[in-house]
């Protein structure tokens, strides 16, 4: 079976690296998988692509067409012919672009038009990460899959905590939270991160909030093993894989309730969810210190392996629904 993947080249790093582990782990379980970089910004710069991928479909033979995101997608069902198409979208895309006070602006509500328009009325198959994302498709007659992405439980694995401290060249005796995102996307909230860690400071608390953006995958680890607990203080998400990543690093959560959390980290020691409000996302960090202090670590690859988060099992069922499309 031979897919192309479609989805954005705009990336100064190359690659989503999301996307990336999805193909090699679709390749692991005997998918070829061949990507196809759209390249521009807003709906034209996205639409000029639409003559590349086409001429690309008919000049090569595939069984399937696998698009990803947004505006990659709307691309990929208007160039694809009578290529079978499956798209994922992957949160914001559905829900939208939030601006710091929590508002969309009109520009990213004709784009969160657009979107649910072709997600609703043209998409043959959609995967989804989660029921909320469901509900926004809710005028769909085709397949609509909940399936959130897998993490490679080979990459992300905990590392004794001195190696880590001593790998990032973290102070010990510093509770040290870890921001895994852009801070400047407005979407992701940085600001109450922020803020919460000052309010701690203030109380006399020794802790560090770091941002961490643009990190090679592979050194991911050693953040998570270093770190009292990963903050997530957005406005929305799908299925962050931050979270996921986390359980397999065995470290502490906090976080708003956004996307799917509070669902894959429900009864799950060390994971805390909280509100926007400063002092209260200060008194989760503040739970999630005493956990620390106390317990150490959580059972996250036990989680991962209840929730069959595992980057295989997911990709196993990306196929399954790759052999009913084309059956």
């Amino acid at each position: 079976m031979k897919v192309l993947f479609v989805s954005s080249g705009n990336r100064k790093q190359g690659l989503n690296p999301i996307i990336h582990l999805q193909a090699l782990s679709l390749e692991k379980v005997g998918v070829e998988i061949e990507h196809f970089l759209i390249f521009g910004n807003g709906f034209w710069g996205y639409f000029k692509n639409v003559l590349r991928l086409r001429k690309h479909l008919n000049e090569n033979q595939f069984d399937l067409v696998h698009a990803h995101f947004g505006f990659s997608c709307v691309v990929a069902q208007i160039a694809k012919g009578k290529s079978p198409l499956v798209v994922t979208l992957m949160g914001t895309d559905m829900l939208g672009h939030k601006n710091e006070d929590g508002t969309i602006s009109f520009k990213n509500r004709l784009v969160l038009w657009i979107n649910h328009y072709f997600g609703n009325h043209l998409y043959e198959s959609a995967i989804v990460m989660n029921e909320k994302m469901k509900g926004v498709l809710s005028k769909r007659k085709k397949p609509t899959y909940i399936l959130s992405n897998g993490v490679d439980t080979e990459l992300f694995f905990e590392v004794p905590k001195r190696e880590a401290l001593e790998f990032l060249g973290w102070e010990s005796g510093v509770h040290h939270f870890i921001f895994i995102s852009n801070p400047q996307r407005p979407e992701k909230n940085f600001a109450l991160a922020n803020d919460a860690v000052e309010f701690l400071k203030r109380e006399g608390y020794q802790v560090r909030l770091h941002a961490v953006f643009q990190e090679k995958s592979e050194n991911l680890k050693y953040y998570y093993s270093a770190a009292t607990a990963l903050v997530l203080s957005s406005f929305h998400e799908g299925s962050p894989n931050v979270i996921k990543e986390a359980f397999c690093c065995n470290c502490p959560i906090v976080s708003t309730d956004v996307g799917d959390v509070a669902i894959t980290t429900s009864g799950l020691s060390g994971c805390f969810i909280t509100t926007y409000e400063v002092s209260e996302f200060a008194d989760s960090l503040k739970k999630a210190i005493n956990f620390s202090t106390e317990y150490g670590r959580i059972s996250g690859r036990q989680r991962i392996q209840e929730m069959e988060f595992d980057s295989q099992t997911v990709a196993l069922k990306i196929k399954k629904i790759y052999q009913d499309k084309i059956e």
